[in-house]
């Protein structure tokens, strides 16, 4: 067996129990699910995880790993007037609840997961930091689709650098 692609695991730990692997961190967990035995083979020497060659293994492996020693973080910016955002902690539900006001008949609140961080910097600006790199971003791209940027006037829920092309308006 021919293990080509290497992996840094500074500070993480790996262990394996019959079809799970599960990666420990001072700053979390993170169990994945791999059922084949051939799909995933890997060999562990002096804090590098040598992976035989698979991309989409690969892929996930290197993204839990910086996950667990970097948080993964989005900004979310909120343009517009009277567009605002808080979160607070739900104690009935056990869980972070962002609620954003963005010009609609009611405010929406989101019920955020437990893996996933959400602060609130300023009232237009959110910041959301979590282990896993694609829950993050799901749930950046949730938050953005409450109210897309307005190609005529740029109001809405923007990712940080975003740039958003505004349209003319009609011409006389």
């Amino acid at each position: 067996m021919k293990y080509e692609n290497v992996i840094n695991l500074c500070e993480v730990s790996l262990f394996r129990y019959k079809d799970f692997v599960i990666f420990l961190s001072p700053k979390g967990r993170v169990v994945l699910n791999y059922p084949k035995k051939d799909d995933f083979q890997y060999q562990l020497t002096s804090g590098l995880i040598k992976v035989k060659k698979s991309s989409l293994v690969e892929n996930r492996l290197e993204s839990v790993v910086s996950g667990l020693k970097e948080f993964y973080h989005r900004k979310l910016n909120l343009i517009g007037i009277g567009f605002r955002a808080w979160c607070y902690f739900d104690n009935t539900r056990n869980c972070q609840v962002l609620c954003i006001k963005v010009g609609l008949s009611k405010d929406v609140l989101i019920f955020i997961p437990s893996d996933i961080v959400v602060l609130c910097l300023r009232p237009t600006l959110i910041l959301l930091k979590g282990i896993d790199k694609k829950s993050v971003s799901l749930l950046a791209c949730r938050i953005r689709s409450i109210k897309v940027p307005d190609p005529y006037k740029g109001k809405g829920i923007r990712y940080d650098n975003e740039i958003v092309r505004i349209k003319p308006g009609k011409q006389k």
